[in-house]
């Protein structure tokens, strides 16, 4: 059976790199293009219903153009190499999107194929849903980076979507998490330059990836240990302190950022071309906020799913709305507190998440076993000496 299903998604494989988007034209409609952002739902093939129902109150709470999932679809992990454990995973957070008539576009996150099954086959997948506009891209590192435009009435470019694989993990020692290679860094700059040429103009652009550069630490302020809010820096930056700045910066900052210690030069691509208005990231489940550093802003989005830790009624989705007359923007979030009328599950499942919960019972229940079968010896060891002594 695993024979005939790894030879299916081999074929799926093959179909995806060079298979046309199976989705109309993105277009501005009535003056506005509207994004739904879903980042980290991080589940299994039993997915909890919290997260469904806030996939699902997200969905009917905007009015999206398009739904970008930032990564970190499934926690792979706790799947393994099963297909269709992973089909089943995959299904419950496109479903709802498919079932709605909408557009998505996927980049992968640093948990999504640590299970075993590839990208590229997780890719092929996704790709057999109506609406599906992600695409492998060229030979470069990882898997997934392309962009889409968004178009006037007529069909005319007006903006550009940039996707990219941030990558899993650091192989060479210097820090934890992969960052964006030279080569997909050479493929935007190119690509942009050919947009620009093709249009007579350089289009204004929006980037989406898992991970968030490592400038977020020169854009947040580095603040004594005890200052109110503030949170410990992650590897390189884990001996300093930091809160956002207040003439820079809005929104949440709910645990230290985790970056890519190496850095190949993405974001000062991003600044030097000159395009990028903002940058949208997950990753990290209990941050929300922007930042704008050197004239682009950073967009943290909270995590969707319960399955794995998260802020409680902040869990959420990030609605962003571009305008089509100065292609400016506006963003909000739909948080699970406002907008679901299903409590919140009870315990740790929130907070620490379920796996975490679950881990946490186990021990509690081994905890007591031990205890309980300490407490019989003890009364045995006792009963003994005392009929020893008669």
């Amino acid at each position: 059976m695993k024979k005939a299903l790894a030879f299916l998604f081999a074929l799926l494989l093959c179909a995806s790199l060079s298979a046309p988007l199976n989705a109309e034209q993105l277009r501005f409609t009535d003056g506005e293009f509207e994004i739904l952002i879903l980042a980290d739902p991080q589940d299994t093939d039993h997915p909890q219903q919290a997260m469904l129902d806030l996939l699902n109150a997200s969905l009917d709470n905007s009015d999206p153009d398009l739904v970008v999932f930032l990564g970190d679809m499934i926690h792979a992990p706790s799947i393994g190499d099963d297909f269709e454990a992973t089909k089943a995973a995959i299904d419950a957070i496109v479903e709802p999107v498919v079932e709605r008539g909408l557009q998505f576009a996927v980049v992968f996150g640093n948990h999504d194929d640590e299970g075993g099954i590839s990208k590229e086959t997780q890719l092929a997948y996704y790709q057999t849903f109506d609406g599906c506009l992600a695409v492998e891209g060229e030979e470069m590192t990882g898997c997934g980076n392309y962009y889409l435009t968004v178009n006037d009435a007529d069909g005319n470019p007006l903006c550009v979507l940039w996707f990219f694989d941030s990558g899993t993990y650091d192989t060479t020692g210097e820090g934890t998490y992969a960052c964006v290679e030279k080569d997909q860094i050479d493929w935007y700059e190119k690509t942009s330059a050919e947009l620009t040429a093709e249009n007579g103009r350089q289009l204004p652009g929006f980037a989406f990836q898992h991970i968030i550069v490592p400038e977020i630490y020169d854009a947040l302020l580095e603040v004594p240990k005890d200052t109110e809010d503030a949170v410990r820096g992650t590897d390189a930056w884990s001996d300093s302190y930091y809160i956002l700045d207040p003439a820079n910066a809005a929104g949440t900052l709910g645990e230290g950022p985790c970056p890519p210690v190496r850095n190949m030069g993405e974001f000062d691509a991003w600044v030097a071309n000159g395009d990028i208005k903002a940058a949208f990231f997950g990753h990290d489940h209990v941050n929300d906020f922007i930042v704008n550093y050197r004239g682009i802003d950073l967009v943290a989005t909270p995590g969707l799913g319960f399955y794995i830790y998260g802020n409680g009624g902040k869990h959420g989705a990030r609605v962003v709305t571009i305008d089509e007359t100065d292609l400016s923007y506006t963003t909000e979030m739909l948080y699970y507190e406002d907008i679901v009328e299903t409590p919140l599950p009870a315990f740790l499942a929130s907070t620490k998440g379920v796996l975490v919960q679950d881990y946490i019972f186990l021990a509690a229940g081994i905890f007591l076993v031990l205890v309980a079968a300490a407490v019989v010896t003890i009364v045995l060891i006792r009963r003994r000496k005392r009929r020893k002594s008669m």
